[in-house]
């Protein structure tokens, strides 16, 4: 596999484990030219394969992607244009060919297949060695390999070059579904659901850096390292006053994607008043709305997007009154980092009437504590 990133991994890990529990055996080679393989995907690798090869050879990119099931009598192969990432796996337009093999009939082209494999195995590839964990912080150090939040623009980014111009891409017309959420096992969430009351969960109290530093370790309850997630989807309900509820679970099982716990405060507009925690400055956001029309119903392009925690209901809220009369409730909001300059978050919303809303619903795989006709959800993607 040219390269790897955690999330088809975290969404296999169930699979991959009743897989070794059953007495069957994963292998990979991985190729990690170019920073295209991160240090989690690696890790979750040595965890869940038997044994891991890395490969990269000067001057020349490590490109095949070739995935071998072997049994005692068949094997299925698929060989494509498929990386080990989210957008291989689920999200890009991609390219392959399935192959199912009899062991006895199709010997000659499984021999083939298995030659790809065997030819890059450590005593006779020079190029490849079998990865540890000694091994793997040393790529770390030399930055062969990155985490996932240095990659800039990962693999399967719908965004594309378009992140860079800080436009969003025209809607094509095409159903484009996106990723498969992250599984709550990989976000950690033991400590979030202890946490949560039918309210909202109370976050900690406790003050982290501002945006530019490095979150605390500790405004995470999570049992588990929270993994990078890409992005939030969550349904929505826009009041009359311009205001959207968020989800404090969420912001407790990735507090980072928040800026999580707000370390502004605001002004009461009367004396008296309390002041509540918010985010400082106010993020700069994109927001684009689609409904039913092929272009967008609403653009708003380098808007101030306020973020109040209201401390005695246990509420995250923004505000963005020009959504108020086009946006109905139970519509889902996608927030993603921002990569244009001063853009802190893209905002896509996608009305029950857009085309692309079933698949958005679907994303959303996590249900948010609290009452109502009909109790939101979000997901991590």
């Amino acid at each position: 596999m040219a390269y790897a990133k955690s999330g088809p991994l975290h969404r296999l890990r169930d699979v991959l484990e009743a897989w070794r529990a059953a007495g069957k055996t994963t292998e990979a080679i991985l190729g990690i030219d170019q920073q295209g393989t991160s240090r989690e995907a690696l890790e979750l690798a040595l965890t869940l394969f038997d044994t891991v090869y890395v490969t990269r050879e000067g001057g020349i990119t490590f490109h095949p992607k070739i995935y071998l099931f072997k049994g005692a009598s068949t094997a299925r192969v698929f060989v494509g244009s498929n990386n080990l990432t989210v957008g291989g796996t689920e999200k890009n337009f991609e390219a392959a060919i399935q192959l199912d093999l009899d062991l006895s009939a199709d010997a000659v082209m499984l021999t083939t297949l298995e030659n790809a494999w065997s030819d890059l195995l450590p005593g006779v590839c020079p190029a490849s060695k079998l990865l540890d964990a000694a091994l793997l912080r040393q790529f770390v150090a030399d930055g062969d390999v990155v985490d996932e939040r240095s990659m800039r623009q990962g693999d399967g980014d719908p965004r594309g070059a378009w992140v860079a111009s800080g436009r969003r891409p025209p809607r094509s017309g095409l159903l484009v579904k996106p990723e498969s959420p992250l599984p709550k096992k990989a976000l950690g969430t033991k400590g979030a659901e202890a946490a949560a009351t039918k309210t909202e969960a109370k976050p900690p109290q406790t003050k982290v850096p501002g945006p530019a530093a490095a979150p605390a370790a500790s405004a995470a309850p999570a049992k588990t390292k929270a993994v990078a997630a890409r992005g939030l989807a969550i349904q929505i309900k826009p009041h009359h006053n311009g205001e959207i509820f968020l989800s404090v679970s969420a912001a407790l099982q990735n507090p980072a994607f928040f800026r999580w716990p707000f370390t502004g405060m605001t002004t009461p507009k009367k004396s008296g008043n309390p002041s509540y925690p918010q985010l400082d400055p106010d993020p700069v956001v994109n927001i684009t709305v689609y409904g039913a029309a092929r272009g967008p119903l609403l653009t708003l392009s380098a808007y101030q997007l306020n973020t109040i925690y209201y401390e005695m209901k246990s509420e995250i809220r923004i505000t963005a009154s020009p959504l108020v009369s086009l946006v109905p409730e139970y519509s889902v909001m996608i927030i993603e980092p921002g990569e244009a300059s001063g853009i802190d978050y893209e905002i896509t919303v996608h009305t029950p009437d857009s085309p692309d809303y079933p698949a958005w619903v679907a994303a959303c795989n996590q249900t948010m504590p609290g009452g109502g006709r009909q109790p939101r959800k979000y997901g991590w993607l």
